[in-house]
């Protein structure tokens, strides 16, 4: 596939689903803000199972960033086919 025309159908997103798109990015945003202040927890008070529960959110929390543009972009291609 050109990379041009996957460009081009990146920037031709509906803007419902752009919207949708930045509220789930602001969420999981607020999601990995926990995760590191559980993790900063851990580096003062040294008990491991902050740094399994920070590790744990932080990872969840970036999996949700790249779940919500790719089922976007998928939602995008399905309305528009």
């Amino acid at each position: 596939m050109n990379f041009q025309k996957i460009i081009k159908n990146i920037t031709e997103i509906d803007k419902n689903v752009i919207n949708i798109i930045k509220n789930g990015l602001k969420g999981s945003f607020i999601f990995c803000l926990i995760a590191i202040f559980i993790l900063a927890t851990y580096t003062s008070v040294g008990e491991p199972i902050a740094f399994y529960i920070g590790i744990s959110l932080l990872k969840t929390g970036l999996f949700y960033v790249v779940g919500v543009i790719v089922c976007g972009i998928a939602f995008n291609k399905i309305i528009n086919d």
